[in-house]
């Protein structure tokens, strides 16, 4: 029977039994499935095709290549205490095919990866699959690969990447599709459980969607974009944030998540992690209606550190309500004086009982945040010891942030102050619209600082706790004319 599935004779049923699979002469496989073959077996767990004893290094149980096949309802098993540590002792190697379909099938115990699609394995369909206790990864994106669904499967406990994209050189992974799917490392690694990814600027991954799954562990965005990340929940115990969008991925979409990050002490947590490089930095990401939990007080709800572009609206952020200075719900921070960090709008989230305020804005040397818009976001601090007591600081020293609007926010409980650290030379917009005679936050005199029409107004704290008041009263779209007056 397993001879007619290698000779590519259609329709191949294996009973129920366990079938010990040796290596196929000198081949780099132990079984070859050709185009159009149907392999089925009676079940998971029940049809078991297992590596043989001492199977050499690089030798994969299946070797899938021609368009058309299914394989389902079977186990394949590596056999790893039996056999010598290798990387690529792979369950299933799918090359040069289209079409494949995978379903109710697991595979375990590979020293390697459970499932493998190397080049041009277009269009795989993963379904109901279970790749577990594999040394590797579960399921590998490897070459030049377009078309993958993994759909309601486990890929769980496996010692690396639960599912992990590595094309190399200049392939590309495109559009591939995981839904309704548990991810999770289940104590068996610390790494991430998915990766989208591509190898560079010029070989960028396209059009991820990862919608509906239970995710335990994170997510890592690299070179890659048109990525979806939505509706997936998940517990995280890693250090890694839920989610990483790394160096130049762009348009990517983080909406409608619920993650919660329980790891505590040791290194900072983040939940959701948007970093640049000395190189480039992601652009047009959107984190958007996700709610965000960290356990530890070093952590942050969202950090963006050297991007281009990022929108953060209608979140819901919660730390742990314990004292750490220096962190927030949201971290700004322009790091790299090559390329600016044009801009970042924050707006209607809902911040509470981070380490020390809801939002930093911070630079680096010469690093410009062109244009920072923090609005109609609500700060809360109802721990019984607040932690959060400051809402926004604008400013860390450096002077980063170079155009700034901070209206409709509201502070609750223990959040007493909204603002501060208001930089030196940045006047900050906090109502109307900006040169139609709107109203600014200033820390020295808007005189010869802010060009607005008449009518406009201005506030500075003082130091001593008192405030100085301003009004435009002539030149239009001049910075003279401001003059001091009563407190309205």
């Amino acid at each position: 029977m397993i001879d007619k599935a290698e000779a590519g004779t259609g329709e191949v049923t294996l009973p129920e039994g366990t079938f010990t699979i040796a290596r196929a002469g000198t081949s780099a496989y132990g079984l070859k499935i050709s185009g159009r073959v149907h392999l089925r077996g009676a079940g998971q767990g029940k049809t078991i095709l297992r590596q043989a004893p001492g199977t050499p290094p690089s030798v994969r149980l299946l070797q899938v290549s021609g368009d058309g096949v299914v394989i389902e309802d079977l186990t394949l098993d590596g056999n790893k205490a039996a056999q010598t540590p290798d990387a690529q002792r792979h369950g299933l190697f799918a090359l040069e095919t289209r079409q494949l379909v995978v379903r109710n099938v697991t595979a375990q115990n590979f020293t390697g990866d459970g499932l493998y699609l190397y080049q041009h394995a277009d269009g795989t369909l993963f379904s109901h699959v279970v790749a577990t206790h594999n040394d590797r990864n579960g399921i590998t994106l490897g070459g030049m690969l377009d078309g993958t669904q993994v759909v309601s499967s486990k890929l769980v406990a496996n010692k690396a990447q639960q599912l992990d994209s590595e094309p190399g050189g200049t392939n590309v992974v495109s559009n591939t599709r995981v839904t309704d799917s548990d991810l999770d490392g289940a104590g068996a690694s610390n790494d991430y459980a998915l990766t989208c990814s591509g190898t560079g600027p010029n070989s960028m991954g396209q059009g991820w969607t990862v919608t509906g799954n239970r995710i335990h562990g994170g997510i890592f965005v690299v070179w890659a974009e048109h990525v979806v990340i939505a509706d997936n929940v998940g517990t995280n115990p890693t250090t890694k944030p839920s989610v990483s969008v790394y160096r130049s991925a762009a348009d990517v979409a983080i909406r409608g998540n619920r993650f919660k990050q329980t790891a505590t002490g040791g290194a900072p947590t983040v939940g959701v992690l948007i970093q640049g490089t000395q190189a480039s930095g992601p652009r047009h990401v959107v984190v958007a209606g996700n709610t965000i939990e960290v356990a530890s007080e070093n952590s942050f709800g969202v950090r963006a550190a050297g991007a281009h572009s990022v929108e953060i609206v209608d979140n819901v952020l919660r730390g742990p309500g314990r004292r750490a200075p220096g962190f927030a719900g949201i971290q700004l921070r322009a790091t790299n004086p090559a390329f600016d960090f044009d801009s970042a709008l924050v707006r209607g989230n809902r911040i509470s009982n981070f380490g020390a305020r809801g939002i930093i804005v911070a630079g680096n040397g010469a690093a410009k945040l062109l244009s920072v818009e923090i609005r109609d976001n609500t700060f809360i601090d109802d721990s019984a010891v607040p932690s959060m007591t400051e809402a926004i600081s604008l400013d860390d020293g450096s002077g980063a942030a170079r155009q700034i609007a901070v209206i409709g926010n509201k502070c609750v409980g223990g959040v007493k102050a909204e603002l501060t650290n208001v930089p030196a030379n940045v006047p900050v917009l906090v109502g109307g619209v900006r040169g139609a005679g709107a109203t600014y936050n200033v820390a020295q005199s808007p005189e010869g600082a802010v060009a607005e029409t008449p009518g406009a107004t201005a506030v500075r704290h003082n130091p001593d706790g008192t405030a100085t008041y301003y009004r435009k009263r002539s030149g239009k779209h001049s910075k003279t004319g401001w003059v001091p007056v009563a407190a309205p």
